[in-house]
């Protein structure tokens, strides 16, 4: 499944919306200063400025394009 996938600059990463029962955010990996996100969809403007979201491309994680977008933010 391909996905979208983000840097998030301060930790935080989007919750559900109320009244959606599907799974938005697939996958986090945290480290001190940042995170990666992993999304089904693109993230809203609102997730994007409450979670300081930084947009690093839509694929799979191994794909080259993905992986140079991410490194650039870390």
């Amino acid at each position: 499944m391909r996905n979208y996938w983000y840097v998030s600059l301060n930790n935080k990463y989007p919750l559900p919306m109320r009244g959606q029962h599907k799974r938005v955010v697939m996958s986090v990996q945290m480290k001190v200063k940042y995170s990666i996100v992993e999304m089904t969809r693109e993230a809203t403007p609102v997730e994007i400025d409450h979670c300081k979201l930084v947009y690093c491309g839509y694929g799979y994680w191994k794909e080259e394009h993905v992986q140079e977008n991410i490194s650039k933010y870390i």
